[in-house]
């Protein structure tokens, strides 16, 4: 099965991480405690570099104590702050506040030698969809600052919650990573609810559970569901001890031949079972396997199976290894996905200029043109009327003159004979 989910919210919520990830002096990175390495966002490693971290396993009353235990040693070991909590519980507000100041010592330090005191500690809340990060918000509140809802995507939005005079929160939508390469993964986090429904195929998720548990936690499944549930209902009179007959009767008949239940994955011949027992039939008798997966998967979510962990600390090594070949990926991509921007960017930028100079070339040759037409016409006009009386003037000036020398001297030859 291919589990994948990465809304369009969460694209816009992961840019909002990162303006704000500059206003805040450390990070409180919510895990689930059942998948205390399966639900830690690779992404928030990149985005919170250099800020204080607080993890915070939730949910730890819904998980297996020994596992929780040993996964909170192995952040310890790596030196990262951790401890588990139940969110709803009021004293965990105060655990976690003493956890708070010692991630931002160095930063209370800092401001006190510049003469800043009593200026609060700001963190930003991260974590997956439905790790329980405004329940945690509302608890160490002791209000109800942020809405709650027992499914992903309930919070959309930035919200500030100042907490007393030494505390303000950043709360931040959950978010997921945009592809699981490992499916393990993908599963783990839709059987704690941080992955919608509507994107899993229940079937195939409910036997990789039924396959996990029966490895981890052996009889679990058969008591919860087959031996405790027909113990009870042996007990009860009248009406409900009939109705228990008949979900017995309906369990041994599921598989009339022994050879037909080993054709089966064993997963999926014991999904049926618990189908048949809680009385989750299709008409004509037949178990229905797709009521029997929602109600194993939702039982899983909500903890009604019993404690139990779906991540192993046996397995943190590898996971770790994935995680930071993920990161590796990731800033690899981003490089490339910069790079090509900046290349995109400069090409635009070339093709601009060029644009510009050859638009200012092509505009002074226009207006060249226009100028020489323009001006050689104005010139030609006045030039030709200026020179048309110029010469006019002159050619009648110099022929009154000479037509005047000629009358003046043919006066005086004609007075010269008339004496004679």
């Amino acid at each position: 099965m291919d589990v994948q989910w990465y809304p369009g919210h969460m694209t816009k919520a992961r840019r909002m991480m990162e303006e704000n990830i500059r206003l805040v002096d450390l990070v409180i990175e919510l895990v689930d405690a059942r998948i205390p390495l399966s639900s830690r966002n690779p992404d928030i490693d990149a985005l919170c570099t250099g800020k204080g971290r607080v993890v915070l396993l939730c949910k730890a009353d819904l998980a297996d104590p020994a596992k929780t235990e040993e996964f909170t040693e192995y952040f310890r070991g790596r030196g990262i702050l951790a401890v588990a909590v139940d969110a709803r519980e009021r004293k965990a507000g105060e655990v976690v506040r003493r956890y708070i100041q010692e991630a931002g010592r160095e930063k209370i330090a800092r401001d006190r030698a510049r003469g800043i005191v009593g200026r609060p500690l700001r963190a930003m809340v991260a974590g997956i969809p439905n790790v329980g990060k405004s329940t945690f918000i509302n608890s160490f509140a002791g209000r109800a600052s942020t809405k709650t809802g027992n499914k992903p995507g309930v919070t959309r939005g930035k919200q500030w919650i100042r907490l007393g005079g030494d505390v303000e929160l950043l709360d931040t939508p959950g978010i997921l990573w945009p592809k699981f390469d490992n499916q393990v993964i993908g599963m783990r986090l839709a059987l704690v609810g941080a992955i919608r429904d509507e994107v899993l195929d229940k079937q195939e998720l409910a036997v990789w559970l039924i396959d996990y548990l029966e490895q981890e936690y052996p009889g679990v499944l058969q008591q919860k569901y087959l031996q405790e549930k027909a113990a009870q209902e042996e007990l009860q009179e009248g009406e409900a001890a009939d109705s228990s007959d008949q979900e017995e009767d309906a369990e041994g008949t599921v598989f009339s031949d022994p050879e037909e239940e080993a054709m089966l994955p064993p997963g999926y011949a014991l999904l049926l079972k618990i189908a048949a027992a809680r009385r989750l039939l299709m008409k004509g008798g037949e178990p229905d396997a797709d009521r029997a997966a929602s109600m194993l998967i939702d039982d899983c979510k909500n903890g009604r199976i019993g404690r139990i962990s779906l991540d192993r600390p046996q397995d943190a090594l590898k996971m770790e290894e994935e995680r930071q070949a993920y990161t590796s990926a990731r800033e690899s991509e981003t490089e490339k996905e910069a790079g090509k921007k900046k290349a995109a960017a400069d090409r635009r930028k070339k093709s601009g200029e060029a644009y510009s100079d050859h638009s200012r070339k092509n505009t002074g040759n226009t207006a060249g043109k226009t100028g020489g037409r323009t001006g050689g016409k104005t010139i030609g006009r006045t030039g030709g009327k200026t020179t048309g009386r110029n010469s006019g003037n002159a050619f009648g000036k110099s022929s009154g003159k000479s037509a005047g020398r000629g009358r003046g001297t043919k006066g005086r030859n004609d007075a010269g004979s008339r004496r004679r």
